[in-house]
């Protein structure tokens, strides 16, 4: 192999050509030694890339659960009949249920709150047109105030109206893909009548909808006064949950605040509510994932460390290697800082490189899942949105770097240290 010396000269040396010399060397001696370097380099590359590959999934989860609560409005809050908060022993009192009475005590005594409005989730239900049948349509049984809290883009005729719901009118919106696959000829619904099991209804909207439920999402969607879908055909008056919107300037935090105490005042001081907005559960969501991500992070930088040990592993037998040329060089003039710096900047390349292999295999996994999950339309139709984590990347393989100087420092010091008469000895 090659040496590298730098004739001595007078005055103070030149520390850039010196750690120039020292990278072209340790380029040299990893191109003398392909296989022992890459198997060197093995456990930072698989460190670094699973680093990128769990903080990737990570924030394609994240990005999914925001663009998931986008239909909603920021300053949702929901209103749900729980009574698992009660305590052992201890009734629900008179209330089963929630019901329209409950929103209009809110609306009556709340003066932070701009809108309650009551939904009810009537569930899946195949939906009929002559002799064409659509399976598994979402129905859902909503009031005006509805439109102030869940975004719908009205493509074709008009919204759920409040004269709709005092006459139990038998009409609904539907959703752009429900239309198109009980009508796949381009005909328009509006006007039509869709046949669902016990109750007809005639076509009102067309409504062109993002996805919105947490896991799968179901777009073909129907939805149809709350009355008419009481009492002409479920039965019954309650409500599955409300939201609430608070009224303009109100923080979400002190309208809910309101919104409780009110509920608990009707309650009698039972806990048979739950009151949460969109921006906490989405809070919650996010810090969960964030969490497990981090974890798993840690977790799979332990290879960086098994990578770390190999690496003091092969630069203590090439110092044991190259006993004779350190000798030689020492010999020659080298500083024994010099002979030091070789060896550091030799353990650092090496990691390094074996991160940047790293970070090149993430964002290669990176486009492979969101290849296989937009085939399997998973967790939507456009797959998992995975944007390569290029600042954790480059962190990890700086890190790597780091490792392998850590790593490195007790051969390049056991170099250092030879008395280069003994290393001239060597054979």
């Amino acid at each position: 192999m090659a040496i590298a010396v730098r004739q001595p000269v007078a005055g103070k040396p030149n520390r850039v050509a010196t750690l120039l010399d020292s990278f072209r060397v340790a380029l040299g001696t990893l191109r003398q030694n392909k296989l022992r370097s890459l198997l060197t380099m093995l456990g930072v590359i698989i460190g670094v890339c699973a680093v990128s590959i769990i903080v990737l999934i990570n924030s394609g989860f994240q990005e999914y659960i925001k663009s998931e609560f986008a239909s909603l409005s920021a300053d949702s809050i929901f209103i749900i009949y729980d009574p698992s908060g009660l305590r052992r022993g201890e009734g629900r009192g008179r209330f089963e249920a929630m019901d329209a009475n409950d929103r209009e005590y809110l609306m009556e005594r709340a003066t932070k709150v701009k809108s309650v409005t009551g939904i009810v989730e009537a569930g899946t239900h195949t939906a009929k047109v002559g002799d064409k049948e659509l399976k598994g349509v979402q129905v859902t049984g909503i009031e005006p105030g509805y439109y102030d809290v869940v975004v719908r883009d009205i493509v074709a005729g008009r919204r759920i109206s409040q004269q709709d719901l005092d006459t139990l009118a038998n009409v609904a919106i539907i959703s752009t893909t429900a239309q198109e696959e009980l009508f796949p000829n381009g005909e328009s619904a509006l006007g039509k009548t869709i046949n669902l099991p016990g109750v007809s209804v005639t076509v009102v909207g067309i409504m062109k909808l993002q996805q919105q439920n947490l896991g799968p999402s179901n777009t073909k969607v129907l939805e149809m006064p709350v009355t008419t879908l009481q009492r002409k055909w479920i039965g019954g008056r309650t409500f599955s949950y409300m939201i609430a919107k608070p009224k303009d300037g109100i923080k979400v935090s002190a309208a809910m605040e309101e919104i409780w105490e009110l509920l608990m005042r009707r309650s009698e001081n039972k806990r048979i509510y739950r009151v949460d907005s969109s921006e906490a559960i989405l809070g919650v969501l996010n810090g969960v994932i964030g969490a497990a991500g981090t974890v798993l992070a840690g977790v799979a930088a332990l290879s960086l460390l098994v990578g770390g040990i190999g690496i003091m592993n092969i630069m203590l037998v090439s110092v044991t290697e190259r006993t004779k040329e350190i000798g030689l060089r020492m010999a020659l003039g080298a500083r024994r800082g010099v002979i030091l710096t070789q060896f550091l900047i030799e353990a650092a390349v090496l990691s390094l490189i074996g991160g940047l292999i790293g970070m090149g295999l993430g964002w290669s996994f990176g486009l492979l899942i969101k290849l296989i999950t937009a085939q399997l339309k998973f967790p939507n139709e456009s797959g998992l949105s995975a944007p390569f984590p290029l600042t954790a990347a480059i962190g990890a393989a700086c890190f790597s770097a780091l490792i392998g100087m850590v790593f490195g420092f007790f051969p390049a010091m056991s170099a250092a240290r030879l008395d280069p008469i003994v290393a001239l000895r060597k054979e």
